[in-house]
């Protein structure tokens, strides 16, 4: 049955009316009690009341605009708490291959790529796949080998043509064609920089492959250094882009602990001061990995960031940047994360990972920073980067008290009971991703045998220590719907096993605090979004069925039919079509 929408004609006093009702729904408040509803009444952008139908319908008055959900599902907005929805943006303006069956699918969309651009110019595409989908090529392709130059070249010969790599896999395959190793000045003597793997022929000629071991990956900085680097207003574009993709999943609040370097810092700030940001966004500032080495440069980052973004961050309800990211190991899903115990790495042998830094001299970073009042966010995945990190954060606690500051940890996909202790007594915040498991849970087994794999991002061990662990997507795949999905399913995406322990199993309920109010909390926004309740604002996500109660393996097929933020519609299929947009509302 259609949706219905109607208006009342009680009039308990026009001025104190709602502006909208959405009525006769499933809603799910993520409340201290985990209560649910039927209609929540909006007024000036923020929730009026929540409730039985026959009580919220009474508020109505003659301009009020009720919608009848006829028993949709209705859920606060997602918040994200690690998206990269800039760089999610940046990947949907990039060409991609949607087919990737044969080499002459592959050619046909570089050719017709081609066909759009002036002669000469760069042609730079998506990876051929990403994780876990990488890890099933090049068998999948028909002739069950990777494109070679020669390949790109029968495609596209008045272009240089440059396949990326994918970010975290290893080796991750990048693919040239001539044109473009010529112009890069690749051949038979080219030396690569450290963890790059030039492919050759039996004549020692390069064929086109490029492998890579690193993260982030170096290729295109080391080799590919003309390549044409996105500007403001291509940012701009990837931010918009990012923000419409989000909405349309249901996501109306994120955190991006990793660090937003200048450039897509300048985007937000402009779609922010245009008013024209869809999602609420709350970012921190990017330490460079190079500045550990330049102590010069770091401490002006911290003067600097100090004069804005000290304490809680600067901003608004819709945009609010503080503190500083930082990362300290590298990441589990090419095999690279500091481990407590040695491991098989990506090129075969033995080690514990790496680390970017030592512990003495990040501890010297980290207590400036404590010093200049500055929340700290730390990416570290590994057990013995956790270990780390924590210890450091509690010798700084004793100089500097770090209750309230809600300092971060993010992805942490090997904490120990002790770790989460240690969360707990200093106020600390983890956020991590399930889809880790979905994406990389083959090599987890690989790397880390399938104790440790299955007891990898424990939610329930977290929840269970008394810490509002918080969920995220990595921006892969973005979709919160899949990944509270993936919080209960566990599974590797390869393979399809399901990687987990009973002890780890999730409610639903938890699933779904742990995607909205627990997300609310790391953004300092705790007070206004993340939940269905009285005087927040009306954030939510109107979905085509139930994720609480379906099946579990029907989770994923359920669609986000709406997105309201403030009570105004950034992604809708129709609900509130004669709702004047949220654009018009904030100009």
């Amino acid at each position: 049955m259609a949706p219905r929408r109607r208006s009342h004609a009680a009039l308990p006093g026009e001025a104190l009316a709602p502006d909208l009702i959405i009525d006769q729904a499933t809603i799910y408040t993520v409340d201290r009690e985990n209560s649910t509803a039927e209609a929540v009444a909006i007024r000036d952008g923020r929730i009026a009341a929540v409730g039985a139908s026959s009580d919220v319908r009474r508020l109505a008055g003659p301009r009020t605009h009720v919608v009848d959900l006829c028993g949709l599902t209705v859920v606060p907005g997602f918040v994200d708490g690690h998206p990269h929805m800039d760089g999610v943006g940046m990947r949907l303006l990039r060409p991609s291959f949607p087919d990737t069956s044969s080499l002459s699918a592959i050619q046909g969309r570089v050719k017709e790529e081609a066909a759009r651009r002036a002669p000469g110019e760069w042609l730079v595409f998506n990876p051929i796949a990403d994780a876990p989908d990488a890890f099933a090529l090049p068998g999948r392709i028909l002739e069950a080998r990777w494109p070679t130059r020669v390949d790109l070249d029968a495609a596209a010969p008045g272009h240089p043509v440059l396949i990326r790599a994918p970010m975290m896999v290893a080796p991750g395959v990048a693919i040239a064609n001539s044109s473009a190793l010529e112009r890069a000045g690749i051949g038979r003597n080219t030396r690569p920089p450290d963890g790059v793997e030039i492919d050759v022929d039996t004549h020692g000629e390069p064929t086109g492959l490029i492998w890579e071991f690193n993260f982030p990956p170096v290729i295109e900085r080391a080799l590919f250094p003309m390549l044409p680097r996105p500007d403001h207003a291509d940012w701009v574009r990837a931010v918009r882009a990012g923000a419409r993709a989000f909405n349309e999943v249901g996501v109306t609040a994120i955190y991006e602990g990793h660090g937003l370097p200048a450039e897509p810092q300048a985007a937000y700030l402009d779609l922010w001061a245009q008013r024209a940001l869809t999602v609420r966004t709350y970012f921190v500032i990017s330490y460079p990995v190079a500045y550990y080495r330049d102590s010069r440069a770091g401490d002006a980052l911290i003067r600097e960031t100090a004069r804005y973004a000290a304490g809680p961050g600067f901003g608004d309800d819709l945009l609010k940047l503080g503190g500083l990211g930082f990362s300290f190991d590298s990441a589990t899903a090419i095999g690279a994360s500091r481990m407590r115990e040695p491991y098989v790495g990506p090129r075969g042998y033995s080690w514990t990972g790496v680390q970017h830094v030592t512990d003495e001299d990040f501890e010297t970073i980290v207590r400036k920073a404590a010093r200049a009042g500055l929340r700290v966010q730390v990416q570290c995945a590994g057990g013995r980067a956790i270990d780390s990190v924590l210890a450091i954060y509690e010798r700084i606690d004793r100089e500097t008290p770090l209750a309230g500051r809600r300092w971060v940890i993010e992805h942490c996909q090997f904490p120990s009971r002790y770790n989460m202790d240690a969360c707990r007594r200093l106020g600390v915040i983890p956020t991590t991703t399930t889809n880790f498991l979905w994406c990389y849970g083959s090599i987890y087994l690989r790397s880390f045998g399938r104790a440790l794999a299955e007891d990898a991002i424990p939610l329930r061990a977290w929840l269970d220590a008394g810490l509002d662990v918080v969920q995220s997507t990595d921006g892969h795949p973005y979709s919160p719907i899949f990944t509270f999905w993936q919080s209960l399913a566990r599974r590797d995406g390869f393979t399809g096993e399901r990687l987990t322990t009973p002890h780890q199993a999730l409610t639903r309920e938890q699933a779904l605090r742990a995607y909205t109010i627990h997300g609310a909390r790391i953004t300092f926004w705790e007070d206004d979004i993340g939940s269905i309740e009285v005087g927040k604002l009306a954030d939510l996500a109107i979905l085509s069925q139930d994720i609480m109660h379906v099946p579990e393996d029907r989770i994923p097929d359920t669609k986000v039919l709406a997105t309201l933020l403030a009570g105004r519609a950034v992604h809708d299929t129709g609900l509130f079509a004669s709702q004047e947009p949220y654009w018009t509302t904030r100009s």
